[in-house]
């Protein structure tokens, strides 16, 4: 086994263009980029109006998607090619399933498949929503630059060895990065009093069991959002930022300083470029009414449509060599 790693590079090929928004990343994204969707297909070959009815009395019908940005969708296996290949391939005993896909516009993974449960009260329930997710967007309206996610090995070493160097970076990432000036972005230092969120910069770290049985959507929503990350027995750490916005894995021995030190710089450093698409990372399904959470007065505007955008570099995921 090599000890070499795979290193995170730059992220942004931005700096020196036209376009200059000095706001911290956390934070535009916090104020200004709205979750994409994600889409679930509940498939059953049998009563398809009982589902129907189901969903209704969960609340998590037509108006879901007005708190969550999600929307659910009840299928008979006859409805399309695609539902009869799901049905065939996911459905035990001819019981209800629900199919939940990521966002058509997350880089890489639109559209595939992000976890797959029954369609049984609880389980539809789960992909709305946790209790993992409630303490993620309770911290980041509370203002923290970004609440890391720790999905541990169950391997006890590993996992508080992975937690310790976490702590560790992030304590001292919160103490050395600083905040722009309030004319460095272009707004009154009034403005900063006014706000309802505070802008500072702080992390937190969360550790999810892999087999946290409440948590199911969640750990298979991270484990799916790239390619390889079942092939690995490691502890993985996910930091979030803004609205639920999932920045990269990283894994193993690549829970390491310089690249925790990457992703805080990335997080914290000035927004060069404002449109969502353009970013790394992928969206989080979660019930949260964001724009209540951010109030009226905010720091950033949004970017005028007709700007133009830099490219950005695209941002290897730390691993842990084998």
């Amino acid at each position: 086994m090599r000890s070499s790693i795979l290193p995170v590079v730059a992220f942004l090929l931005a700096a020196g263009t036209a376009i200059a928004c000095q706001v911290p990343v956390f934070r535009y994204a916090f104020e200004q980029w709205s979750p994409d969707q994600y889409h679930v297909l509940i498939l059953t070959d049998s009563d398809k109006k009982k589902l129907d009815t189901l969903v209704d009395e969960l609340g998590l019908g037509k108006e879901l998607s007005k708190r969550a940005n999600v929307e659910m969708e009840v299928v008979t296996p006859d409805t399309s090619p695609t539902a009869a290949r799901l049905w065939k391939k996911h459905n035990i005993d001819g019981e209800p399933i629900a199919v939940t896909f990521f966002p058509s516009r997350a880089k890489g993974i639109g559209g595939s498949v992000a976890h797959v449960g029954p369609a049984s009260p609880d389980g539809l329930k789960g992909i709305v929503d946790s209790k993992v997710r409630r303490e993620v967007s309770k911290r980041l309206v509370q203002g923290e630059s970004a609440v890391w996610i720790l999905l541990e090995s169950g391997d006890q070493k590993k996992d508080d060895e992975a937690r310790a160097i976490l702590e560790k970076q992030l304590a001292e990432d919160a103490k050395w990065l600083e905040l722009p000036a309030p004319q460095e972005m272009e707004i009154k230092p009034e403005v900063l009093d006014k706000v309802k969120v505070k802008l500072r910069v702080d992390f937190s770290i969360i550790s999810l069991s892999a087999d946290d049985p409440d948590e199911q959507f969640l750990v298979n929503a991270l484990l799916n959002s790239e390619e390889d990350l079942r092939q690995f027995d490691e502890p993985i750490a996910f930091p979030i930022f803004g609205r639920g916005l999932v920045l990269y894995a990283l894994v193993g021995k690549g829970i390491a300083s310089d690249n925790i030190r990457g992703a805080s710089k990335f997080i914290c450093g000035p927004c060069s470029c404002q449109v969502k698409e353009q970013n790394p990372g992928f969206d989080m399904l979660m019930q949260h009414d964001w724009d209540v959470a951010v109030g009226d007065v905010k720091i950033s505007s949004p970017l005028p449509t007709s700007s133009s955008v830099p490219e950005l570099v695209p941002i290897p995921s730390g691993r842990a060599s084998r």
